[in-house]
């Protein structure tokens, strides 16, 4: 009897359907959706050039807004907290900064770059499944189909679809930066309390000044050359610096890749140079326009070769239009 039992039972399971298999896309868009609805805390590994830090990551959701708080665990302390639109970075020295209408703080914030599409510059490619934390992943490749972006290796949960791991990769395959979780908590039944702004000795707010304020503010700055599918997505001027100099911000983004020129007025003995720290590129460069001389720094996660073509087709002017 009990054989015939046993055969029917396998007879069942092989006229089973299969486990439906998520495309490329789909497990995407799942990934997108789960980093900004579930509730989770975890501790994750940030490799960043020759420097490797340990984080603490909260998120929930509270009255419909999101609220997240990254820690940094060693080192000095320093944090950021996002309740909703406000976002707060509390510093080592025991000072906040408020800041307005910023997106997600988590280092793992592909989930809002790739929230309504993918950018036509990349292929998305299923490569297998893993483990990350102990637990099971999906993992998929971003490719670059141009040498002027990075591409991304990523690592999805299957049970929950979050991201667990993130790798900014060069053209060569090698990892400029490195976001993994070591330990993920799904459900930890977080409160507001968890997300309280600790007392500090000082606020101040990012300060913002009317284009009128400063000869920088009167910038215009046009790109005569972009890659394909980057676009300007902000711009701004802003107080930056001890000695608080008004700098005019551009920021152009393909919707994954990103990169910020800033403009100000020529500082003594401002010299010109390129850094990199992982993926982050840093070029300054003088420019002369209307009898004036700038300092113009892009920064970004670019390769070399766009930081340089960028800087080398740009144009400054002081009529005060905007660029195109």
């Amino acid at each position: 009897m009990w054989l015939r039992w046993l055969m029917v039972l396998l007879v069942g399971l092989a006229l089973q359907a299969p486990a439906e298999e998520l495309s490329a896309p789909q497990l995407l868009e799942k990934m997108s959706q789960a980093a900004r609805a579930l509730e989770y805390r975890g501790r994750l590994l940030y490799l960043h050039g020759n420097t490797v830090s340990t984080l603490e990551l909260l998120h929930a959701r509270f009255d419909g807004r999101e609220h997240e708080r990254l820690t940094q665990l060693d080192g000095q302390l320093a944090e950021v907290i996002r309740r909703g639109e406000q976002v707060v970075c509390v510093h080592a020295d025991r000072t906040i900064t408020r800041l307005v209408n910023r997106s997600s703080v988590t280092p793992l914030g592909l989930h809002e770059r790739l929230s309504s599409s993918l950018p036509v510059q990349y292929q998305l490619l299923l490569d297998g499944e893993d483990r990350v934390a102990g637990r099971a992943a999906h993992q998929m490749r971003l490719l670059p189909l141009d040498q002027f972006r990075y591409g991304y290796r990523l690592w999805t949960d299957q049970e929950s679809n979050l991201l667990l791991k993130s790798e900014l990769v060069d053209t060569d395959g090698v990892v400029l930066e490195r976001l993994e979780f070591v330990s993920l908590e799904l459900q930890p039944q977080l409160t507001q309390a968890d997300f309280e702004v600790p007392a500090t000795l000082r606020e101040r707010a990012l300060d913002s000044l009317a284009d009128d304020a400063h000869p920088s503010g009167r910038v215009s700055l046009k790109a005569g050359w972009l890659p394909d599918g980057f676009i300007e997505v902000d711009r701004d001027l802003r107080l930056s610096g001890g000695e608080r100099r008004p700098v005019a911000a551009a920021t152009y983004s393909d919707g994954l890749a990103a990169f910020t020129l800033f403009v100000e007025a020529l500082p003594e003995n401002a010299g010109e140079g390129i850094s990199r720290m992982g993926p982050t590129l840093a070029i300054s460069r003088h420019i002369a326009a209307d009898s004036a001389g700038w300092l113009v720094t892009l920064v970004g996660e670019v390769p070399s070769l766009t930081g340089e073509r960028v800087l080398a087709n740009l144009s400054l002017g002081t009529s005060g239009a905007s660029s195109d």
